[in-house]
C-alpha cells in the first residue's frame, strides 16, 4: 500500500510540473498573426470588370459580359476585348467593319486573361490577326526587351500620364509591351479615329480590372473612353470567344436545322407510343381469359360424355314447362313433341332429337341442338 501511495504522489507531481511548463511556454511566447490577401469571391472571383462594369451601369449604360463570340451589333457602341481573343481574321474583319460604322473597340494586351487578379501574372500573346488588326489602321505594337515584372519588391513606380481627347490621366500602366499609331511615340496607350468609329488599345489591362480600378485614374479614363464612343449604345466587356457549333449552324444553316427538326418530331411522333401507358412487353397468358376458362370446361364435358350432361338441365326445365303447357291447355294425351315442334316453328324430328337424342354426333350436331332447346325454351316462356 505504501509503495502505491507514493507511485501516485510521482505521477500527480509530473503532471503539476508539465502543466506548469505549458502555461510558462504558452505565456511567455508572443503569438503573430499574417494577414495575406486570397482574392475576391463570387462573381468578382470569375468575372474580373465586374466593377467596371458596375461603374459604368452607375452612370446609366447598358453593359454586358459575353463569354462566346458573336459578330458586334450596330446597337452596341463600345467593345472591351482582350488581344488573345483576335485570334483569327474573321473576328479582325467584323470588328473592323464595326469600327468603321460607328463602333468604339478597346484592345487590352497585357494582363486580359480571366485569372484571379491575385494570381496574374504578364502573359501576353500577339497573334497574327490582332497584328494584322493593328496594321490596317496604322497600329504597331512591340515587346519591350528591358521591362522586367513587377513583384512585391519592386519599388514603386511613378504614375503613367495617358493622354485622350486632350487631357491626361494619371494611371499606374506597367506592361511589357508597347504601342504606337502613325509613328507617334510608342507607349501604353494609343486611339485613332477609324471611319466613323475609333480604336483604342491598353497595353496594360490592369487598368480595368476589378484590383485596379478604384486606383488613380482608371475610373476616369473608362468613363471617358466610353463616352468618346461615336455612337450611343451599349457596352460589352469580352472575357473570351468560344465558338458555339449550334449558334454558328443556326446562323448559317438555320433553315437546314429547322427543316431537320421537323422531321424528327415527325418521326418521333409517328414511332413512338403517344396515348395512355407503354404497351407491356409480353402480353398476358392468355389462360388468364374467362372465355378460355369456358372453352376448356367445354372441351372437358365433351371429351367426357359428348356434352350429354351440359344438356341435361335444360332438357328437364323444357320437359317440366311442356307437361305444365299440355295440363293448361287440356291437352294430356297429346304427342308432346309435336306440341314443343308448332310452338317452336321446327319439326317434330328436331324437337325429338333435341330432347331425346342420348349425346351428339359431333360439334355440328352439338351446336344445332342446343340452338333448337334454347328456340323450345323461348317458346314456353
Amino acid at each position: 500500500m505504501a509503495l502505491c501511495g507514493k507511485a501516485v504522489r510521482v505521477i500527480l507531481r509530473n503532471l503539476i510540473l508539465l502543466l506548469a511548463m505549458a502555461v510558462a511556454l504558452t505565456t511567455c511566447t508572443p503569438a503573430k498573426y499574417h494577414e495575406e490577401e486570397r482574392g475576391y469571391k463570387g462573381a468578382a472571383e470569375i468575372d474580373p470588370w465586374l466593377g467596371a462594369e458596375r461603374f459604368l451601369g452607375s452612370y446609366g449604360h447598358e453593359v454586358s459580359l459575353i463569354t462566346s463570340w458573336h459578330p458586334p451589333e450596330p446597337d452596341e457602341a463600345v467593345w472591351f476585348v482582350p488581344a488573345h481573343v483576335i485570334a483569327n481574321e474573321t473576328f479582325a474583319r467584323q470588328l473592323d467593319n464595326w469600327m468603321r460604322n460607328g463602333g468604339h473597340l478597346v484592345c487590352l494586351v497585357d494582363y486580359s486573361t480571366a485569372a484571379s487578379d491575385w494570381d496574374l501574372y504578364s502573359n501576353a500573346h500577339i497573334d497574327p490577326a490582332f497584328e494584322k488588326l493593328l496594321g490596317w489602321h496604322g497600329f504597331s505594337i512591340e515587346s519591350d526587351s528591358s521591362w522586367i515584372p513587377p513583384s512585391p519588391k519592386s519599388p514603386v513606380k511613378p504614375p503613367v500620364s495617358v493622354q485622350f481627347r486632350g487631357k491626361k490621366y494619371e494611371t499606374g500602366a506597367d506592361s511589357g509591351w508597347n504601342v504606337s499609331v502613325l509613328n507617334a511615340t510608342s507607349g501604353e496607350f494609343a486611339t485613332a479615329v477609324v471611319g466613323q468609329g475609333r480604336m483604342t488599345v491598353v497595353c496594360d489591362a490592369r487598368l480595368f480590372r476589378n484590383r485596379w480600378i478604384d486606383e488613380k485614374q482608371h475610373a476616369e479614363l473608362l468613363k471617358a473612353l466610353t463616352d468618346a464612343a461615336p455612337a450611343r449604345g451599349s457596352i460589352v466587356f469580352v472575357r473570351a470567344a468560344t465558338l458555339s457549333l449550334w449558334k454558328l449552324l443556326w446562323d448559317r444553316a438555320w433553315a437546314v436545322v429547322l427543316g431537320g427538326a421537323i422531321v424528327l418530331a415527325f418521326w418521333l411522333w409517328k414511332n413512338l407510343p403517344r396515348f395512355g401507358p407503354l404497351e407491356a412487353a409480353e402480353a398476358p397468358s392468355p389462360m388468364r381469359g374467362y372465355d378460355h376458362h369456358l372453352e376448356a370446361l367445354g372441351d372437358f364435358q365433351w371429351r367426357l360424355d359428348k356434352a350429354a350432361t351440359m344438356l341435361g338441365p335444360i332438357r328437364e326445365e323444357i320437359i317440366e314447362k311442356a307437361h305444365r303447357l299440355l295440363v293448361r291447355i287440356g291437352r294430356q294425351d297429346a304427342d308432346i313433341f309435336q306440341v314443343l315442334a308448332e310452338r317452336a316453328g321446327i319439326s317434330r324430328e328436331r324437337a325429338h332429337r333435341s330432347l331425346a337424342e342420348p349425346a351428339p354426333a359431333d360439334a355440328a350436331v352439338f351446336t344445332r341442338t342446343v340452338a333448337d332447346l334454347q328456340a323450345i325454351r323461348r317458346a314456353l316462356d
